[in-house]
């Protein structure tokens, strides 16, 4: 997606922050799986604020960009959906399911998957699946070897229920461990053992006459990292630390369809309560991630108004928090409005823009730091209780195109180009403070940042073609220094192409163009892959895919990263439904 990139989630890295219009890190991306946020965050040199998943249990990932997506998400929000008992089970059957092996240039064994569904009468169905893989290291396009081993174990477990008086409930657990190698290449290696969990339950419900159309979470999701300190022949030197976030959270969401007069209106309230509590055991870095508890509440009210062919969206939300460490605390509040407007300037033609205001509360790490940096770096940070949160003004306008039987019966076409610019006041960052003998560095509000940009879009798809582009064009400023900001992704083309046969297999092709980053923090050169794959049916049930990625060979570092990608590999996988 344009605008869209990812800190780590590779094979020599098994977290994954996400990069929105150029912002990441101590929430500006809301992650939930399943409805369930990801706030595990802890200070370092990467991401502060990352997530880990299991692939093989996902079904979609829905983004959105910009504010408003959640609570203190100024940047935009991920959604990732796992399987249901709905995706396994066929029309007209009682029970389905899957089973799905993997193998190629980086794993150690096959990853193997199986997963099933079985309904219980006619109100209720159970889920079940597993995952299990095991990757090695990996070679770059110049021959190094990266070390990139790791083990996941990963389970799930779902069971629904649609009640006669037309309320639905599920019931969910999923649990998953990686084992894995970091800081080789750093020269502080540690083994580290990753645990992620969620337990939630969803309520939905819709009444008659439009007023009430309700969806209700609640939560508890937990991610623990446990590292044991090793030496440069990779053996324990009895060093440990551990980093725990657990969060408690309920997000409930009511749609009602009314009318007043002759205007339609959709109005949505959205109602998102989370708490987290960090434990930190790190004494080698002095608490740079302090244990603590955060609160976060916010209520969201967006009306969607049809005046005549034009859409009209005003919306609302109140935010706050509370933060609280080792007697120390912190609160604030904010209201911040949003409008947005689509309308029609013919059959295949739309234009829509928007105005949206946001606001991110400090995080824990921020506002109530308080150690110091371990050798051979050896300085103090400090807590900053008056740390005020961010806020971000986006203006976004953009024409959109959709038709269909243009070249061919049955074909679609798409096409979508957005131009944006975002504003953040009182951005967070760590600055020194004091004089040569007693200086020390703290979280402060230091900058004034703009983010602006340029998105593009566009697919077409038929019977017997595919083809999808997305590019990206995106420039960030401290408006206060002049400097160019680190974090904002380069120049970025990704085109698709294949085609399908009457036999329903596919054949296609990618190409991923990335320019080059030369200011800033964290500098990158330009590449250029190419990646070739296709699926193919086996019987009525199964289907077989091959990919070769990287053909060219590339020796490239992406922006953000600190090891170099793969060369050329390759993966095949089977999938069988039963």
């Amino acid at each position: 997606m344009a605008g869209i990139t990812t800190q780590g989630g590779s094979a020599a890295e098994p977290e994954m922050a996400v990069n929105i219009r150029g912002l990441q890190d101590n929430g500006r991306v809301a992650v939930s799986i399943d409805g369930a946020r990801q706030n595990f965050a802890r200070a370092g040199h990467g991401a502060n604020g990352t997530f880990a998943l299991d692939p093989e249990m996902l079904r979609s990932v829905t983004v959105t960009r910009g504010p408003g997506a959640g609570a203190g998400a100024i940047a935009g929000a991920v959604e990732f959906r796992t399987l249901t008992a709905a995706d396994l089970i066929a029309e007209g059957e009682t029970s389905g399911g899957e089973t799905r092996l993997r193998y190629g240039s980086f794993a150690k064994a096959p990853t193997v998957h199986a997963a099933w569904a079985t309904k219980m009468g006619e109100t209720a169905d159970l889920t079940a699946a597993l995952t299990r893989s095991e990757s090695g290291d990996y070679k770059t396009g110049d021959g190094t070897e990266i070390a990139a081993g790791e083990l996941m174990n990963s389970g799930l477990l779902k069971a629904g229920w649609h009640l006669p008086s037309g309320h639905d409930l599920a019931l969910s657990g999923r649990v998953m461990t990686r084992d894995y190698i970091t800081g080789i290449a750093s020269s502080t290696p540690r083994d580290t053992d990753l645990t992620s969990s969620g337990f939630g339950l969803d309520h939905g419900f819709a009444g008659d006459g439009g007023l009430i159309d309700i969806t209700t979470n609640l939560y508890r999701t937990e991610t623990e990292i446990r590292q044991k300190a090793l030496d440069a022949d990779l053996n324990p030197t009895g060093a440990e630390r551990s980093y725990d976030t657990a969060t408690t959270g309920l997000r409930s969401r009511n749609i009602s369809q009314f009318e007043t007069g002759a205007l339609a209106h959709e109005l949505t309230l959205t109602l998102e309560l989370f708490e987290d509590r960090v434990t930190t055991d790190d004494p080698g870095s002095d608490s740079l991630s302090p244990s603590g508890r955060r609160s976060v509440w916010s209520l969201n009210a967006a009306d969607r108004l049809l005046l005549g062919e034009t859409e009209l969206t005003l919306g609302l939300s109140g935010d706050g928090y509370s933060l609280s460490s080792d007697g120390t605390g912190t609160s604030g509040q904010a209201v911040s409005p949003r409008v947005a407007v689509k309308h029609p300037l013919g059959e295949t033609v739309s234009l829509y823009g928007s105005l949206a205001q946001g606001y991110r509360p400090p995080s824990l790490n921020e506002a109530l730091v308080d150690g110091s940096h371990p050798e051979p770096a050896n300085f103090e940070v400090r807590p900053n209780p008056n740390l005020k949160g961010e806020h971000a003004f986006s203006a976004e306008l953009g024409l959109g195109y959709e038709a269909a039987d243009l070249f061919a019966d049955g074909d679609r076409v798409t096409a979508k180009a957005t131009i944006f610019r975002s504003d953040v006041e009182d951005y967070i960052g760590m600055e020194r403070v004091g004089g040569v003998f007693n200086g020390y560095y703290q979280y402060n509000n230091i900058a004034r940042v703009r983010i602006e940009g340029i998105e593009l879009e566009a697919g077409y798809d038929s019977d017997r073609h595919f083809l999808t582009l997305a590019a990206q064009r995106l420039h960030g400023v401290d408006q206060d220094s002049g400097a160019e900001l680190s974090r904002v992704a380069p120049d970025r083309l990704v085109m698709t192409a294949g085609l399908r046969s009457a036999q329903g297999a596919e054949y296609g092709a990618r190409l991923t163009a990335v320019g080059a980053k030369t200011s800033g923090d964290f500098q990158s050169g330009s590449w250029n892959t190419v990646d070739l794959f296709l699926t193919q049916p086996v019987g009525a049930h199964g289907s077989f895919g091959f990919a070769i990625n990287n053909i060219l060979d590339e020796v490239y570092t992406p922006h953000l990263e600190t090891q170099p990608a793969p060369g050329i590999n390759m993966q095949a996988s089977l999938t069988l439904r039963f």
